[in-house]
C-alpha cells in the first residue's frame, strides 16, 4: 500500500468515525412514554429516554417524572417500594420519594422532567425542571 492509499483509507475511516460520533450526540426532544390510563393502572412505570431510565408515577392527580440517574457518579438508581426511596447501588446514596437526597454522597436531588398530556398520551419532554 502506498502512502497516498494509506492516507486516503485512514481519512475515510476518520470521517466515518466522526459521523458515528456526531450521531451519538442526537437526543430525542420528547417521547411518548405511555397513556394516562396505563400510568394510573400501575404504581409506577420505567421507560428509557435518551439512553437513560426515567421513572413515571402518579401522586394523587399529580404526574411526576424523575431521571433515575444518580447525581453523584451517574449510576442508575432503583425504586425500593417497601422503603419508599430510591437507592443507588454504586455508593449507597439514598433519595426519598420526592427525589431529595436523604443519605450518602449524592450532591443534588434526582432531576425531574417536564411532561405534557396530549389527549390521553403522556409525553416526556427533554427539559429538566429546577428544584
Amino acid at each position: 500500500m502506498t502512502r497516498k492509499e494509506f492516507l486516503k483509507k485512514t481519512g475515510t475511516l476518520g470521517a466515518g468515525m466522526a459521523a458515528m460520533t456526531s450521531c451519538a450526540l442526537i437526543y430525542d426532544s420528547e417521547i411518548l412514554a405511555c397513556s394516562l390510563d396505563e400510568l394510573k393502572a400501575q404504581p409506577f412505570l420505567i421507560r428509557e429516554f435518551n439512553w437513560d431510565q426515567i421513572f413515571l408515577t402518579m401522586r394523587g392527580e399529580e404526574i411526576v417524572v424523575f431521571s433515575l440517574v444518580c447525581s453523584h457518579k451517574k449510576c442508575t438508581v432503583a425504586w425500593q417500594a417497601r422503603e419508599e426511596q430510591f437507592a443507588c447501588p454504586c455508593h449507597e446514596g439514598l433519595y426519598d420519594s420526592e427525589g431529595r437526597v436523604i443519605d450518602g454522597p449524592p450532591p443534588a436531588p434526582l432531576s425531574r422532567f417536564r411532561w405534557e398530556l396530549r389527549g390521553n398520551d403522556l409525553w416526556v419532554i427533554n427539559e429538566k425542571l429546577s428544584g
